[in-house]
């Protein structure tokens, strides 16, 4: 079987896909990863076959004008309604630029399956075109179910573009490693499946063991790039360093250099991936995007988050309600009240183990090897048998 990747450009949209592709490469079939030229680093890093499609969309043209983090006093409510436009806007012209090259390749490569995560509308295209299933691999919430964004004038003009009729924007089967606990309904074929973190090379580093309570503390890729600086990790990690606990800090290596001098004693961590981390910690505090959500209730790991746009925001509003961990906006959390909700994680036991059960949970889902024989089936016939649940392997 030959199997087609296809992922709109950054890393942490392409990550999602890759336990699913190494499992397809064991069972022996041949894949590619088709991506604009920016994500080829991740994907090469992967070990997996990169294939580049162009040219790389005007992102910065989207964003001209706009702050991407609400400020003091606005009107948050219609602040997200026009970042999620502009957004989509964003993820169109991407599928716009990918999807002449996409097509090229794919009609003389001739996949069996084609494979994308949720923002790779090209995928859809190039699916429909070839009359092969499509199946979107989710990282979190169903984001762009939650916000009905296949109706949003933006993308019907796309699927007007594209010829695609009444052609689903979430394709022939959507894989989802989200609890159904904190997943959206949705009227659409759905295959649950185990999160198996992944989020790039791993670095010759060994994590310590705590000395106390560990709490590990991250603001992901999105929030310095919106913020411009590395500002909001080192205001929270002020904040967290007049507590009883072992304070350590998640970092990428281009992030370092915006970050000012820490506290003492807190210890700094560099592309080191969470799934290495986790098991080490009493608790996370973080900006709520989905591969950290994820990771961590894998790890099963209580969590704070402090959201403030986009899937961030769903993420937070889901796990609050599970009694897995706490989320607040981050506009309205002070220093204060960090620490004493943080607190309250490693103090009161239910969150633990609340956490503990999504952990078991996920760990009694199919795996991505469990799925190859049922995803062989889909290509074959276009037929979807389900995987049951507790078929690990």
């Amino acid at each position: 079987m030959k199997a087609l990747l296809l992922s709109w450009g950054s890393a942490s949209h392409y990550f999602n896909l890759v336990p699913l592709a190494w499992a397809l490469r064991a069972a022996g079939h041949d894949v590619r990863v088709l991506t604009p030229p920016g994500a080829a680093a991740a994907v090469t890093a992967s070990g997996l076959p990169h294939v580049s499609t162009g040219p790389a969309p005007d992102a910065a043209s989207v964003w001209r004008g706009f702050t991407f983090l609400p400020g003091p006093g606005s009107d948050r409510a219609a602040h997200e309604a026009e970042r999620a436009r502009r957004a989509l806007d964003m993820f169109v012209l991407g599928a716009e630029a990918m999807a002449p090259g996409a097509l090229a390749f794919a009609r003389e490569w001739r996949p069996d399956l084609v494979i994308h995560e949720p923002r790779a509308y090209a995928a859809i295209k190039v699916a429909a075109e070839l009359g092969v299933p499509s199946v979107r691999v989710l990282t979190g919430v169903d984001y762009v179910t939650a916000i009905a964004e296949p109706e949003q004038p933006a993308l019907r003009a796309l699927w007007e573009k594209f010829g695609l009729g009444d052609t689903p924007a979430t394709g022939t089967l959507t894989l989802d490693p989200c609890p159904p606990a904190l997943q959206v309904p949705a009227d659409l074929p759905r295959q649950g499946c185990r999160f198996v973190p992944y989020a790039g090379p791993c670095p010759d580093a060994v994590v310590p063991p705590p000395a106390r309570p560990r709490v590990f503390v991250t603001v992901g890729t999105m929030v310095g790039r919106a913020a411009g600086s590395m500002s909001p990790l080192l205001g929270l990690v002020t904040a967290l360093s007049e507590m009883d606990i072992e304070l350590m800090v998640g970092v990428f290596a281009d992030q370092r250099g915006m970050l000012d001098e820490l506290p003492p004693g807190v210890l700094l961590t560099q592309n080191i991936p969470l799934e290495l981390i986790l098991p080490t910690c009493a608790a996370i505090v973080h900006q709520g995007g989905g591969g950290t959500t994820m990771t961590s209730l894998a790890a099963g790991v209580p969590q704070l988050l402090l959201p403030s746009v986009g899937d961030c925001l769903l993420h937070g509003e889901k796990l609050d309600a599970s009694g897995a961990g706490i989320s607040r906006h981050w506009l309205d959390t002070g220093a204060a009240e960090i620490r004493a909700l943080t607190g309250r994680l490693l103090d009161e036991p239910g969150y633990r183990a609340t956490a503990a059960g999504f952990a078991a949970a996920n760990a009694a889902r199919p795996a991505p090897a469990a799925l190859v024989e049922m995803l062989e089936k889909l290509a074959g016939t276009g037929e979807f048998t389900p995987v049951a649940e507790g078929r690990t392997r």
